[in-house]
Parts: C-alpha cells; structure tokens; sequence
C-alpha cells in the first residue's frame, strides 16, 4: 500500500472518529437535560399527588358536613312527626 493512500484514510477515520465524539457529546448533553427533566417531571407529580389528597380529604369533610345536616334535618321531621302525634293521641 502507498503511504498517501494510508494517511488518506487515516484522515477519513479521525474525520470519522471526531464526527462520533460531537455526537457522543451531544448525546451525553441531551441524556442530561433528560435526567433533570425525568427529576422535575417527578417531583412534579409528587405535588400533584398532594394536592389531590388534600382536595379529596377536604371534599371528604364537606360531605360529612353534609351528611351531619341531612342527619339534623330528618331527625328534626321525626321529632316534629312524633310530637304531633303525641299532641294528637293526647300523650304528654
């Protein structure tokens, strides 16, 4: 082989060979961008989760309030019926 058609193509592999390096060090960038962006993403989500229990266990209460008046509300009609029957069967 000739030495030109050698440097040749050792030109053409360190050409090659700084081609994958930048697209190495593209990628190592591009694969840390994603790592921080998969961290935030999490945490993120972690909020999210959170507040969702909060909204659920405030919605929670909000029914319970709820139920407690409805409860108040038909023991107050009973009370009321049971009363009146009394007042109309003469018992006191």
């Amino acid at each position: 082989m000739n030495e030109e058609l050698i440097k040749e193509r050792l030109n053409i592999m360190d050409k090659e060979i700084e081609k994958h390096e930048k697209r190495i060090t593209t990628l190592e960038r591009t694969y840390s961008i994603m790592e921080k962006m998969d961290y935030r993403v999490s945490q993120i989500e972690k909020t999210i989760a959170e507040i969702d229990k909060k909204l659920d266990a405030s919605y929670e209460e909000k029914g319970k309030k709820w139920d407690k008046l409805v409860d108040y509300v038909f023991y107050f009609i009973l009370s009321a019926l049971l009363t009146y029957l009394c007042v109309k069967t003469g018992i006191k």
